[in-house]
């Protein structure tokens, strides 16, 4: 499964192999704040329609000025909340996927009602963009080894892939042992693979690609910025060299230099909110300069293929 894709973009009006997949949480800043464990799914914060209108097209601006496409992983609130946005951004010709109905781990929310939640989501972007999704990515990245159950939610759903695992450690998520290529994972471990399933899982892009230790988190948010950006770039390389194509993430607020300032902000919002915020537009745009980058669905386009016609 490690190998380079054979999805295509036109880039400069030549069909050009692509580097990677440019993935796109799309969510309101102030829903990623580090979750209260005791916080409430049926009780949300309202978004601020205003931002999520200004901060997508900026996103999508840098990334048609670029020539490159992505994968907008929508959060189901936002959906609700402003969908003639997730409508421009499908108008695009990019791919929209689900990133959950609400910014909380699933873990949160009791089973049946994140499956009940779930296929109001993916009836939601289908009325809207009027194809279903075929991917998902979990809030925070927030999946453990064991929780298999979430994959077999996504599969009833008609869901083909997840792009969740992270083969590293951060304080906050990433599972260490898991597989740094897209792979199937096993019914009764997440960070196993097998042979077939109903799920490819498409990790984020970690470096070094090719040994069995953990490997460093290089593909986007904090990381993008804090990585001096020729070092990120040569480790990205380091990957397309041995045939691991990328899988490279942005949130809106990664590319705000300026931020409000919320009131006894954990350690994890210092981090993933403010340090280094001045320098993430400047690596997003030396991201976009130095890959083609296009959706997952076409970067992996011969694996998905392979799914879809088991599933017709």
């Amino acid at each position: 499964m490690n190998t380079a894709s054979s999805g295509r973009e036109e880039m400069g009006g030549l069909p050009t192999r692509l580097d990677g997949a440019l993935t796109v949480d799309l969510e309101d800043w102030r829903c990623a704040l580090d979750p209260d464990p005791k916080a409430d799914y049926r009780k949300r914060p309202r978004l601020d329609e205003d931002h999520l209108r200004s901060s997508t097209r900026r996103i999508l601006k840098e990334i048609e000025s670029h020539n490159s496409k992505a994968t907008f992983f929508v959060l189901g609130e936002v959906a609700a909340t402003v969908p003639e946005v997730v409508k421009e951004v499908a108008r695009a010709g990019h791919e929209i996927a689900s990133h959950s109905p609400v910014h909380l781990p699933p873990r949160m929310i009791p089973r049946d009602e994140f499956e009940r939640l779930m296929k109001q989501d993916v009836d939601l972007l289908e009325s809207i963009v009027g194809t279903r999704p075929i991917g998902f990515r979990a809030p925070y990245f927030a999946l453990r080894r064991d929780e298999v159950w979430l994959f077999e939610i996504l599969a009833r759903l008609g869901f083909l892939y997840d792009s969740t695992v992270s083969a590293t450690w951060t304080p906050y998520w990433g599972i260490p042992s898991a597989p740094k290529h897209p792979y199937y994972p096993d019914p009764t471990d997440i960070a196993r693979q097998r042979l077939s399933g109903p799920i490819l899982e498409i990790p984020l892009t970690v470096w070094p690609s090719w040994r069995l230790l953990p490997g460093l988190p290089i593909a986007g948010g904090f990381y993008m910025r804090a990585w001096p950006r020729p070092l990120l770039a040569r480790f990205m390389k380091g990957n397309l060299r041995r045939g691991f194509p990328l899988v490279l993430y942005i949130h809106p607020g990664n590319l705000e230099s300026e931020k409000e300032r919320i009131d006894q902000p954990t350690a994890r919002d210092r981090i993933s909110q403010y340090a280094g915020a001045g320098r993430g537009i400047a690596s997003f745009r030396y991201l976009l300069r130095t890959f083609r980058l296009g959706t997952v669905r076409d970067t992996f386009s011969s694996q998905l293929a392979q799914l879809q016609s088991k599933a017709i």
